[in-house]
């Protein structure tokens, strides 16, 4: 009877330790309490394909005046979602429509893992964006020219020139390309113009150069060679009917659209002025872009910075139809990609993704940002051709400068122009002088340096 029990006591405690190891094995395919670890076994809940890819989500009006743009932003998106897809990297799209009045809730609605945002492309709609607190829950790379003060690397990002873009670009030609070290300013007393060569000033006064300015009546350009004459100050000689400039600087920004540009050259003639090198803004494409120029010889020495040069564009972007925001969309859908967010970081850890995806090859003027997160696109910089823009190529544009400026000289003084060798070249042989460098730096007309022989 006594074996009996012991036997029975014994069975007891090994049925119970059976049971203990089921109960622990069973527990094994499940995350441990406390620990935070993930058993080596596969978790029973269906786990999204991988084919699914990036999640990047795109906010532009489908509807209203931006709609155009909005499509070219999304067709260059889609065409960077195909080219990948070709090379094995998936990516999904959301399109939310911000002209739609529930686009900030459409965009609430979709997954958390959907966590970067091209767009808005309307700083009204990036406003109610910040305001509903949607810049907190996802990284928007923002398609505006600015944010609203302190937020540019914090509440969102920049993926879109800037007007500091604008005026580093051309200071950066004029001084780092052509030695260029004064600057004046004749600027439309509007906004814009303000705006701009209020910038033009701050970033000339860091590299301890000064800049003298006037502005004009935007409204009435029969005042505009009366209004430009102080910044010449023109002197006509005993004798004679031409004006000599006593200009005291060597580049001339003008930021003012395409269609005022032959008035305000023509006014800069009509103070004997033509030699110097006249720096336009991002407007300036937009009056040139696919345009006929009649007289381009009067813009021999004008420039301006753009985002889109369709020769350094590359393959999936040469077809007809592609253009500055074509690109945007197709370098954006790329580098969202390259940033592998699935969640909202930290602004400062954005900005490192940021950085390092901005290695990428690039459609369109390359982006980079800064420790703080601000955005600087290197834009491109263009001249004015017959046929509307071409690029600047800088060795020839060296020399178009010298040659103008000896030219201007010559015509002031009433003196023919030299070939090479210092020899009057004959009028109606068709003959073209090759002119010798003279210098940059301004001076008097009367004063500028001639050919030795003469």
């Amino acid at each position: 009877m006594r074996i009996s029990t012991t036997c029975s006591r014994a069975l007891t405690r090994l049925t119970l330790g059976l049971l203990a190891l089921m109960l622990l094995g069973s527990l094994s395919a499940c995350k441990m309490p406390f620990t935070g670890q993930q058993s080596p076994v596969a978790p029973a809940r269906p786990v999204a394909p991988a084919s699914a890819g990036t999640c990047v989500a795109l906010a532009l009006p489908a509807s209203g005046p931006y709609a155009p743009i909005g499509s070219k932003i999304r067709q260059g998106a889609q065409m960077a979602q195909k080219e990948m897809a070709a090379n094995g990297v998936n990516m999904r799209l959301e399109i939310v429509n911000t002209e739609a009045p529930d686009w900030l809730q459409k965009l609430k609605a979709l997954p958390p893992s959907c966590a970067v945002v091209g767009g808005p492309l309307q700083a009204s709609n990036y406003a109610q964006a910040r305001n509903a607190g949607a810049t907190a829950e996802r990284a928007f790379f923002t398609f505006l020219p600015s944010l609203e003060q302190g937020d540019e690397g914090t509440r969102a990002w920049r993926f879109f020139p800037s007007p500091q873009d604008q005026i580093d670009a051309l200071i950066g030609f004029a001084s780092d390309g052509l030695n260029i070290r004064s600057y004046g300013a004749f600027y439309p007393a509007d906004a814009y113009g303000a705006r701009m060569t209020g910038l033009m000033e701050q970033t000339l006064y860091k590299r301890n150069m000064a800049l003298q300015k006037a502005s004009y009546n935007p409204g009435d350009p029969t005042s505009w060679s009366t209004a430009v004459a102080p910044l010449i100050n023109a002197k006509t000689p005993e004798g004679s009917s031409t004006p000599v400039p006593q200009t005291a600087f060597e580049a001339l920004f003008l930021p003012d659209s395409w269609k005022n540009m032959e008035m305000l050259t023509t006014s800069l003639l009509y103070n004997g002025e033509d030699r110097l090198v006249l720096l336009g803004t991002t407007l300036w494409e937009q009056g040139l872009s696919g345009k006929v120029v009649n007289a381009p010889e009067k813009y021999a020495l004008a420039v301006f910075p753009a985002a889109w040069n369709p020769a350094r564009a590359p393959r999936a972007l040469q077809g007809p139809g592609s253009d500055f925001w074509t690109a945007l969309g197709y370098d954006f859908a790329r580098f969202a990609v390259s940033l592998g967010l699935n969640s909202r970081l930290s602004a400062p850890e954005v900005t490192a993704r940021a950085q390092r995806a901005s290695q990428m090859v690039w459609g369109m003027a390359p982006i980079t940002w800064d420790n703080a997160g601000v955005a600087h696109q290197n834009l491109f910089v263009f001249g004015v051709s017959s046929t509307g823009m071409v690029p600047v190529n800088l060795e020839e544009f060296r020399q178009t400068h010298s040659n103008i400026l000896q030219q201007s000289a010559l015509r002031m003084q009433g003196l023919p122009p030299v070939d090479a060798t210092g020899n009057p070249v004959t009028p109606g042989t068709g003959q073209q002088p090759t002119l010798q460098p003279i210098g940059t730096t301004p001076k008097p007309s009367y004063k500028l340096s001639l050919p030795s022989s003469m």
